[in-house]
């Protein structure tokens, strides 16, 4: 129950997302793409992708580590 009420939380986090962001996480960490692989489906560069994948995860990580409830 634990892991599920994890997984509520971790799905309220990204919603507060950009969409694209949104994608860039999944595919990367759900799907297993690479940022090149992403950056091919997405339209964007590689680095590009590596710097909004870092970006996103920094916001999640500071929803998570200021101890907010939900964003």
């Amino acid at each position: 129950m634990e892991n599920y009420i994890d997984k509520i939380i971790l799905w309220e986090y990204l919603n507060q997302l950009d969409k694209q962001d949104q994608q860039i996480i999944l595919l990367y960490y759900w799907w297993g793409y690479r940022d090149t692989e992403i950056g091919e489906i997405l339209g964007l560069s590689q680095q590009v992708i590596n710097y909004r994948r870092n970006r996103a995860l920094k916001q999640i990580k500071q929803y998570i580590f200021k101890g907010n409830p939900s964003p």
